[in-house]
């Protein structure tokens, strides 16, 4: 018995997963700035969605027995931390900006009363993509990297106050994850993963020059095709920054 319980402790403890993290808050307020080439910069702290792809990297082949969804969650996920980004903005027209959500490029078109004042309701749309990789290694053991493929698209209605404008936004995003294994047995993949996240928020955020800020609460419903449900996940993000 002690014989065997030593190889098995080994084995577990070897074992590494490789897990892809992505931002759960995206802050889809709906105005964008007032006069062409205006625009901003954040720092952003979000709560991370955490898909972990392949369970266990070192073995032969890779286990992808079952694709879980924030299984393992810490402190660092709950207080903000474990996801510090940027966000931007720069107006190329009248009511349309382009703008970078970390790897994501997009475009927000205020369709509802832009440059219209407070106490107005306003509206916009966005649609966005970007690409990334991501890599995990377990030294010795393997490494895995991936691929990833993320698309948006949204709706952000809102009503503006002097300074601030509450919002409601939904978001749909799209993931395509490509990943290749490779470890002491060899080289493994490509892999293929896809999944949906759906993105149901309110917020509060600032408009105008100077400062900016904002707050959002999300609730997400998350969908990939080797999960064996959809999982819902409950996320709060903050953002200060500039705008000019």
């Amino acid at each position: 018995m002690k014989t065997l319980l030593g190889p098995t402790l080994l084995i577990l403890l070897s074992a590494c997963s490789h897990t892809i993290n992505f931002r759960a808050s995206h802050f889809a307020a709906p105005v964008v700035s007032e006069k062409q080439w205006g625009g901003h910069v954040a720092l952003v702290g979000t709560a991370v969605t955490k898909v972990t792809v392949v369970n266990d990297i070192t073995s032969n082949p890779p286990s992808r027995n079952t694709l879980t969804i924030n299984e393992d969650v810490d402190a660092a996920d709950l207080l903000l931390v474990r996801n510090i980004g940027l966000d931007a903005s720069l107006s190329l027209y009248r009511g349309l900006d382009l703008y970078l959500d970390n790897s994501l490029l997009g475009v927000r078109f205020q369709f509802l009363n832009h440059g219209a004042g407070p106490n107005n309701w306003v509206a916009s749309l966005l649609g966005s993509y970007g690409e990334r990789e991501t890599s995990t290694t377990q030294d010795p053991g393997g490494t895995a990297k991936s691929k990833v493929i993320s698309s948006q698209a949204g709706i952000s209605l809102g009503y503006t106050l002097e300074y601030i404008v509450p919002y409601f936004s939904y978001i749909h995003e799209a993931h395509e994850v490509t990943t290749d294994v490779t470890n002491n047995s060899g080289n493994f993949g490509p892999y293929k993963d896809k999944g949906t996240h759906q993105y149901y928020s309110i917020g509060i955020a600032s408009h105008g020059k100077g400062l900016v800020y904002g707050v959002e609460y999300s609730r997400l419903n998350i969908s990939w095709d080797r999960s064996s449900k959809a999982e819902p996940q409950d996320a709060l993000g903050m953002k200060l920054g500039f705008a000019w």
